[in-house]
């Protein structure tokens, strides 16, 4: 049988498609995946509609129950969804977690089996000792091959993570840069854990020009104490969003 020139065309067409092999498939929607896994190593896993932007990994604060759900953040993370980030948010903790780095690393893991990640740019963004751990994962990332942040946001970091086993902070990138915030009416982590975090960076030979000190302060309608990141004022939203926002063009651009 002799086939036309248009059906020879569209077959010929047929067959380089499916030597191409099939294309990743995006949700049309923003979906959440999770909480996979139980206790202190599960995760979840927020996606946005169609082609995702960067990754995000969100470091929760210590708090209890609710802070080691994503409940505290979900607005921020829709808001980091909206924008094209697939959002990644380990719980480390129920109960008081002397070293949560390995169910960290073991529930990123998990994650971006179920998510394709790769070669998306990466931000760690992470809330009191959670501020802490954003950077150390950043410093153990690359051993473990998980995502590794080009840009870390600490948010009222205490001063230390990992507090079984103190971290060493000499294999985070020095290309990465790095935003500390502290608010001005926090009584809780104050400018201590910064302070500490940056005796830690300098220690660890990183370069204190990729280092950006952000300091939050009250005003009318706002108080910087520290449940300030928690909250969903515009004021709010412009003082910690807005900074990630910032942060993810950057990443983007790259």
């Amino acid at each position: 049988m002799r086939l036309g020139p248009a059906l020879v065309a569209l077959t010929l067409l047929l067959v380089l498609a499916g030597c191409g092999g099939s294309k990743t498939s995006y949700p049309k929607t923003a979906t959440t995946i999770g909480p996979i896994g139980q206790n202190e190593e599960a995760v979840w896993v927020f996606r946005p509609a169609g082609k995702p932007k960067n990754l995000v990994v969100f470091f929760h604060g210590q708090g209890g129950p609710d802070e080691a759900t994503p409940k505290n953040h979900l607005p921020w993370i829709r808001h980091l969804v909206k924008r094209g980030s697939v959002v990644v948010y380990p719980r480390w903790e129920v109960l008081y977690t002397q070293d949560p780095i390995p169910l960290i690393v073991s529930s990123v893991r998990v994650a971006t089996q179920r998510v394709d990640v790769d070669g998306l740019p990466v931000l760690a963004i992470g809330y009191s000792r959670g501020g802490a751990l954003a950077v150390e994962y950043g410093a153990v990332a690359p051993k473990h091959k998980l995502p590794v942040p080009g840009e870390i946001m600490s948010i009222f970091p205490a001063s230390v993570g990992n507090e079984g086993h103190i971290v060493d902070l000499k294999p985070l990138d020095h290309s990465t840069q790095l935003v500390i915030q502290m608010g001005q009416a926090d009584r809780v982590v104050g400018r201590t854990g910064a302070r500490d975090l940056l005796h830690r960076l300098q220690k660890g030979g990183f370069p204190a020009g990729n280092v950006r000190l952000d300091f939050v302060t009250s005003r009318p309608g706002f108080v910087a104490d520290h449940v300030a990141p928690l909250r969903t004022t515009a004021a709010a939203q412009a003082a910690f969003w807005g900074v990630a926002d910032e942060l993810l063009a950057e990443l983007n651009k790259s």
